[in-house]
C-alpha cells in the first residue's frame, strides 16, 4: 500500500508540473519537412560529366561492339525457325548501323516468310536517314504477296516522307513513286486505299482523281 502511494503521489507531482509549464505530451504530427532526406549536392568536379564528349577511344568500343552484336544477330537469319529469325531481325534494329540496314533490305527482299519480312520493313524504321536501296526495297514490298508486309513497308514509308521538308525534291520524288505504287495489280485493296487517302492528305490540291480507281 505504501508503494503505491508513493506512485499515485508522484504522478499527481508529475501532472501538476505539466500543467503549470505548457508542456504537453501529446505528439504532433511530423511535417513534411522533416520527412525530407538529406540532399547531399555532388561533388563540384563531377558535374557536367553527364554531357561530356565521348573519347575516340569510347567511340572506337561502341563501334566494335555494336558489329560485334550485328553479326550476331545476323547468324539468326540462318535458322530454319522463323520465330528465330524474327528476333534476329528485331535485335538487328538496335543497332542501326550500315551493315544491319543492308542485312534487313535483304531479308525483306528474299526471305521465304511473310512474318520475318514484316518485321524487316518495320526495323527499317529505325533508320531515320535510309539509303536509296531501302527506300527502293520499301516501296517494291508494297507489292509484297502479303497484305501485312505491304501494309508495314508503307507505314514506313510514311514515316520517311514525314521527315522531309515539304515540298523538296526528295519528298516530291518519294510521293511519285508512291503515286506509282498505287497502280500496281498486286497491292491488296486495303493498302491501296490507306496509300490514297496518305497521298490526298499530303498534296490534297494536286492529287488525281484516277488515281481512285483501282488499276485494271
Amino acid at each position: 500500500m505504501l508503494l503505491l502511494s508513493s506512485i499515485i503521489a508522484a504522478n499527481l507531482a508529475y501532472y501538476w508540473f505539466v500543467t503549470k509549464s505548457g508542456v504537453h505530451e501529446q505528439e504532433t504530427p511530423l511535417s513534411t519537412d522533416s520527412k525530407k532526406p538529406l540532399v547531399v549536392p555532388p561533388p563540384m568536379d563531377s558535374l557536367g560529366q553527364g554531357t561530356r564528349m565521348p573519347t575516340p577511344e569510347e567511340l572506337e568500343g561502341e563501334a566494335r561492339y555494336n558489329d560485334q552484336q550485328v553479326v550476331k544477330a545476323s547468324e539468326s537469319l540462318n535458322d530454319p525457325n522463323p520465330a528465330k529469325r524474327v528476333g534476329g531481325v528485331e535485335q538487328l534494329s538496335a543497332f542501326p548501323t550500315p551493315e544491319s540496314e543492308q542485312i534487313l533490305v535483304n531479308t525483306l527482299g528474299l526471305d521465304f516468310d511473310a512474318e520475318v519480312r514484316r518485321a524487316a520493313a518495320q526495323s527499317l524504321s529505325v533508320f531515320k536517314q535510309p539509303s536509296q536501296k531501302t527506300v527502293t526495297a520499301l516501296l517494291t514490298a508494297l507489292q509484297d504477296d502479303s497484305e501485312a508486309v505491304q501494309r508495314e513497308a508503307l507505314n514506313v514509308l510514311a514515316g520517311i516522307a514525314g521527315r522531309m521538308e515539304n515540298g523538296t525534291p526528295p519528298f516530291q520524288s518519294l510521293l511519285a513513286n508512291l503515286s506509282n505504287q498505287a497502280r500496281a495489280k498486286r497491292m491488296k485493296a486495303g493498302v491501296r486505299q490507306s496509300l490514297l487517302a496518305f497521298l490526298k492528305d499530303q498534296q490534297p490540291s494536286s492529287f488525281s482523281s484516277h488515281y481512285t480507281t483501282a488499276p485494271h
